[in-house]
């Protein structure tokens, strides 16, 4: 069996269980990220948890925003993606992403207490560090920061993109007005994809 056999079984099986229905741009992210069953050797693979389905949906989000077009971003060696402290969330995502790039700039992770547009590209957060953490979202409110929040209530409170567990599936919310302000530009095909957005706007792609 070929690689594109191997591949499309996992897309059809397990993985569609456990998510959304998605295109290609996310869809890519969960058969690459996770050993296919075919190829697993003398036991079966199980399916990814929730948590590891975030964090494919993470590095996804930091893929498809067009960091090149920001002013001096072309000259950055790294693409930093912050959190607050270490958490399971965080280590997901980090493990995940190990090795891996955002165009040609590898991913690096950091534990910043104060992260701010010089730090930082993206930040982490836990809904756990929601409440705590407010004073920091208020603060980079309106930078170029791509912020991800783990658990319902983060768009409500100025995050950008909000990740959630609803009847077995993972699903995704955006706050439009903080992508807005933040001068992120982001595929409108994956803003598109998120469980908040009207119809009207779905339609019109």
């Amino acid at each position: 069996m070929n690689e594109h056999s191997n591949r499309r079984k996992w897309h059809n099986g397990s993985a569609r269980l456990r998510t959304v229905p998605i295109v290609g741009i996310l869809a890519a992210a969960l058969i690459t990220a996770f050993p296919s069953p075919v190829r697993a050797q003398n036991h079966a693979a199980s399916a990814p948890s929730d948590l590891e389905i975030k964090a494919a949906f993470v590095l996804n989000f930091i893929r498809l925003v067009m960091w090149s077009h920001m002013p001096g971003e072309r000259n950055s060696r790294e693409l930093p993606v912050c959190a607050l402290s270490k958490s399971d969330f965080f280590n997901a995502v980090r493990s995940l992403a190990a090795g891996k790039s955002a165009g040609n700039r590898p991913i690096v992770f950091k534990i910043e207490t104060l992260p701010d547009a010089r730090k930082c590209r993206a930040l982490l957060l836990d809904s756990s560090q929601y409440r705590s953490a407010q004073g920091i979202l208020s603060s980079t409110r309106g930078s170029p920061i791509l912020t991800v929040g783990n658990g319902a209530g983060f768009v409500e409170r100025g995050g950008m993109f909000e990740l959630t567990v609803d009847e077995g599936k993972v699903q995704f919310a955006v706050g439009m007005d903080a992508i807005h302000l933040s001068g992120l530009e982001i595929s409108a095909r994956l803003l598109n994809l998120a469980r908040n957005r009207p119809r009207s706007a779905r339609d019109a792609q």
